[in-house]
């Protein structure tokens, strides 16, 4: 990261050259979707309140808990739905992994999808 000089009204910049005039008001393109095998439910991080609804609607099911403060939404419905419906909104699979500590009855068994939405889905879908 190269920071400006203090006086300067840009602020600064980083090596990608992001802008610092141009705030994301507090929102990113990414979403991460994890899957808790023990507890058979779909957490969806990241998404606002109206992209909550439509995922909702995509599923055709009411979330079992949402907590809009920490942008976090939970599904008790398979997987692969939540990712299709991801997928309609604009969303595209980054990333994937396990995360698996063990196969006791205590150890957590997750997956994990980091997924992202392009600049133009991102700005037609904030409007």
């Amino acid at each position: 990261m190269r920071v400006e000089n203090h006086t300067d009204t840009k602020g600064w910049s980083d090596i990608n050259h992001n802008d610092s005039k141009k705030p994301f008001g507090g929102r990113m393109p990414y979403v991460f979707v994890r899957e808790n095998k023990i507890k058979w439910w779909v957490t969806v991080q990241g998404l606002n309140y109206n992209e909550v609804r439509l995922l909702t609607e995509k599923v055709s099911d009411q979330p079992e808990n949402h907590d809009d403060r920490e942008k976090k939404v939970e599904f008790s419905v398979p997987t692969w739905q939540i990712l299709n419906g991801l997928e309609m909104m604009g969303y595209r699979v980054v990333t994937s992994s396990a995360i698996i500590t063990g196969y006791s009855r205590h150890d957590t068994r997750e997956f994990v999808w980091t997924m992202h939405k392009t600049h133009e889905d991102w700005e037609k879908s904030s409007k």
